[in-house]
């Protein structure tokens, strides 16, 4: 079946200062999501990128950090007895109940062993090791909770991407309510599952096979660059082979969600970016939902960072990128 991509071309008229105030007018873009009907702007020259970005020492310093090795297996709380060990650990990854917790079950994943990494400079076997520790823990709560039917393993990497702390780490949070985007992808798939009796995903990596949008194939996870992004250089990651439920912790798909990370934040640093955001969307048993990660890049880490969460993201839920996902989907392809 054929999937519908919306688009609408917005001008807008004015009479510019920076054409000796001839008439100019400025094209928008909006975008609608062919799941969700979510809309997106893609409005040029709206992300700024500093010349030369440096991240101060003093910022970078671990001392008192929780999650450093020989203060993690102090500092941090421990699982209760449904759980064993009382943390989980995977090769540099150590994970351990979230001491702030966003519901019933949320975890932490200490990634690595080193305080800082920056972006271009994260291994395969980091992200895999993480991925394993979190998805044992959706295992484990799915097993425990009968109710429990949505999680999600969360990145927050420096700053401006909402991390308080330095150290890589990602968030793994499950409960019966799944959060406002988790739902409404997970509502929207459903209902093209049954109406087209295909799963969303897999038609969409096959329409977008070949274009501009289609980034590449890695193992069993298709990487796309969404229609309509969320964010800057927003890129998915789809295992819609295995269609549904948790991947094996040590499996093929944890591994190749973890090698195609490494791609795409080489890709970021390609452009000078530092920061990130990561959501790997997982529901329990359900032919229609495939585990899909997305990551976006955030504005650049350094002394006078600003924040690229304008009203429109933060109020709005409306996506507005500087440049098409044709554009930066055929750029992220060469690091894949």
């Amino acid at each position: 079946m054929s999937i519908e991509f919306e688009r609408q071309v917005q001008e807008a008229t004015f009479y510019s200062p920076l054409e000796d105030f001839e008439e100019t007018t400025v094209e928008t873009e909006v975008r609608v999501d062919p799941l969700t009907d979510r809309t997106a702007r893609v409005v040029t020259d709206n992300f700024l990128m500093p010349e030369s970005p440096a991240i101060d020492d003093t910022v970078l310093d671990s001392e008192g950090c929780f999650f450093c090795p020989g203060t993690v297996e102090e500092a941090t709380p421990k699982y209760p007895d449904w759980i064993a060990p009382d943390r989980g650990k995977s090769g540099e990854a150590t994970s351990f109940p979230n001491l702030n917790p966003y519901g019933a079950y949320s975890n932490v994943v200490a990634l690595t062993e080193e305080h800082f990494v920056p972006i271009d400079e994260f291994t395969t076997e980091q992200f895999a090791d993480g991925l394993c520790a979190a998805f044992q823990y959706v295992r484990d709560v799915f097993d425990h909770d009968d109710d429990a039917r949505f999680a999600s393993v969360n990145m927050n990497y420096l700053r401006p991407a909402g991390s308080s702390l330095i150290h890589p780490h990602m968030q793994t949070l499950v409960d019966d309510r799944g959060t406002n985007e988790q739902r409404r992808v997970a509502e929207a798939a459903r209902d093209f599952y049954d109406a087209n009796d295909e799963v969303y995903w897999s038609e969409l990596a096959i329409d977008e096979r070949g274009g501009d949008r289609y980034v590449a194939e890695i193992g069993n996870v298709h990487w796309l660059a969404p229609f309509a992004p969320k964010h800057h250089h927003h890129l998915v990651g789809v295992a819609a082979q295995i269609h549904s439920g948790v991947p094996d912790p040590r499996g093929d798909v944890t591994h190749d969600f973890a090698e195609g990370l490494v791609d795409v934040l080489s890709y970021y640093a390609s452009l000078g970016l530092n920061s990130f955001n990561v959501a790997l969307f997982v529901e329990r048993d359900d032919p229609a939902l495939p585990p899909v990660m997305n990551v976006t890049a955030r504005s650049v880490f350094d002394e006078y960072y600003w924040s690229d969460a304008t009203f429109f993201t933060s109020l709005h839920d409306e996506g507005v990128v500087d440049v098409a996902p044709e554009v930066y989907g055929k750029e992220a392809h060469k690091f894949f």
